[in-house]
């Protein structure tokens, strides 16, 4: 198998993941505010467990198809920075964390959907609470990772690391709303419109990105353009 071959398996792991996130949340109906009564997100993981289930196994896929266009990427800046491990490092470190804090979310939702159907069910309301809202931080906080991420991909690209400034630009926005994301989920505790639209506006985002990103690396693979990027950082030898 040739590398150019071997780049576009690993681009097309980008689309996947993309189109599996979005699958993953809207296989679900809006979820509960996050100040709801105990007893509303109670009836909302009873009354649609099959569809949180499916959307566990969903988020678990897409999550295996991230790490593998993490290390996608990771390969691709590590070539064009000859081993110096700058921005590659930060990519893969970044990147993996966030997709293991989006699993602790998924795991707790999965969680309080088993929960319905087992004995004594989500009757507790303090737990119920505690749950929830876990899993509202822990995805304040992957947004925190996720414009890490995206910060070190935009740096890269911006300068002439891989693919296109275009694409890096597009890494930055993206990065900002995630940014703008996490703040408003570790802080704001009571239902906002305004914060909702934005956490929607990243999550939209991370999902376009990918899927443009793989795209573009599919139809021409880094190997291709290797003439016509340079590190960053640059080499002391």
């Amino acid at each position: 198998m040739s590398e150019r071959t071997w780049e576009k398996y690993g681009a097309a792991t980008g689309i996947a993941f993309g189109i599996l996130l979005l699958v993953s949340v809207f296989i679900m109906p809006s979820p509960p505010h996050i100040d709801a009564a105990p007893a509303k997100i109670a009836a909302y993981y009873g009354d649609h467990r099959h569809a949180v289930l499916a959307s566990g196994v969903i988020g678990v896929l897409a999550g295996v198809a991230a790490v593998l266009f993490i290390c996608h990427l990771r390969h691709v800046f590590d070539r064009v920075e000859g081993g110096i491990e700058g921005l590659s490092t930060i990519i893969l470190a970044t990147g993996v964390v966030a997709v293991g804090l989006a699993g602790a979310g998924g795991i707790l939702q999965t969680t309080l959907a088993f929960m319905t159907a087992q004995p004594g069910g989500l009757h507790d309301a303090g737990l119920v609470r505690a749950f929830y809202d876990v899993v509202w931080v822990a995805n304040g906080v992957t947004f925190m990772f996720v414009a890490a991420w995206f910060a070190a991909i935009a740096v890269g690209m911006v300068r002439g690391e891989v693919a296109s400034p275009m694409l890096g630009w597009f890494a930055g926005l993206v990065g900002v709303l995630s940014l703008v994301s996490a703040v408003g989920q570790l802080t704001v505790s009571s239902y906002s419109a305004g914060w909702l639209v934005v956490g929607f506006a990243a999550l939209i985002g991370l999902a376009a990105w990918d899927i443009v990103a793989g795209a573009m690396m599919m139809r021409r693979p880094a190997v291709e353009t290797m003439a016509s990027h340079q590190s960053l950082i640059a080499s002391t030898s």
